[in-house]
């Protein structure tokens, strides 16, 4: 038995596949349940589905290519988490611990992506090459303490840039640029302008990720092509002639716990995955918790044969 939300005509022919079913997806095992699935186009519309199961009489198969289980890949770095993967040739959604994916989370530095296109879309910054003062504030993370350029900074996740560029953008004007992207819950005011993306009440789940990722790939954010084009040159964390693999990293401290992100999309073959990892570790564990979000995903892609050396 299926109902769905009556405001919305639904798809038929959508395809989503849970793998790992009785980790990653634990709510099979209920008799009523409610999904909340987005669709894969530029607007968030999601899909209620209420599946009634009766023993023996309806299974779940994932595809032939999916990989049967996500789990050893965050096991093998102590961490837990969820991710999804979109093949947007083959329009499939891959899902790990689909209720992970429902929660929100401090966006950390995958902020990056957003406040970079507002400062360039308002014009505090100008291009790659543009330089913000450090701020004298020695932090442990070393490279952070100099003067970057816009294409450091992001190579870095230097903070004290991206504080900057927001005190300068100002809160009403990043409160509508980021309302204007449906970029989950920011709380932005002009006490939290340099950190509401660090620190605090903001949230952001996995699938809202998803959706901005979507759109910033298939430029249909409302920022200029050249501003857009400068960032995706920006996020390259690897390219071979036979592949490019984009992302930007995140990680923070939220509930005692360190949660982080890699954000981002592979192109390979003629298509393109775009990816949303989140992992979570305890406070003992940040070393390999760092290593984690990049291991992670390549992991993950390497399994189904893709980012081959």
């Amino acid at each position: 038995m299926c109902g769905v939300c009556p405001e919305q005509q639904q798809p038929t022919n959508k395809k989503y596949t849970f793998e790992g079913a009785a980790t990653a997806a634990p709510f099979l095992y209920y008799r009523m349940t409610d999904i909340k699935i987005m669709r894969s186009n530029c607007c968030k519309i999601w899909l209620f589905a209420v599946l009634l199961f009766v023993s023996g009489a309806c299974t779940i198969q994932p595809a032939k290519d999916v990989p049967p289980n996500f789990q050893p890949f965050f096991e093998q770095y102590g961490v837990k988490g969820c991710f999804l993967l979109y093949d947007t040739q083959n329009d499939l959604y891959q899902i790990y611990n689909s209720v992970r994916c429902e929660q929100g989370f401090l966006p950390a530095t995958t902020f990056e992506i957003l406040n970079t296109l507002i400062g360039l879309e308002t014009g505090i910054v100008t291009d790659e090459n543009t330089v913000m003062p450090w701020d004298s504030v020695v932090s442990t993370e070393g490279a952070w303490n100099k003067a970057h350029t816009l294409a450091s900074a992001i190579q870095y996740s230097a903070v004290p840039y991206f504080q900057e560029l927001s005190r300068r953008i100002g809160s009403d004007r990043m409160n509508e640029m980021v309302n204007d992207v449906d970029y989950g819950q920011m709380i932005i005011s002009n006490e939290t302008i340099d950190r509401f993306w660090l620190w605090g009440d903001s949230r952001i789940t996995p699938w809202e990720q998803m959706n901005f990722i979507q759109n910033f790939y298939s430029d249909k954010l409302p920022f200029s092509q050249a501003n857009v084009d400068l960032i995706k040159k920006l996020i390259i964390l690897k390219k071979t002639d036979k592949w490019t693999f984009r992302g930007k990293t995140g990680m923070t401290v939220q509930d005692g716990k360190n949660v982080g992100w890699l954000v981002g999309y592979l192109e390979e073959n003629g298509n393109v995955w775009l990816y949303v990892c989140n992992v979570e570790s305890d406070l003992t564990n940040t070393e390999k918790f760092k290593e984690s979000r990049r291991g992670v995903t390549e992991m993950v892609f390497k399994s189904m044969g893709l980012m081959q050396e």
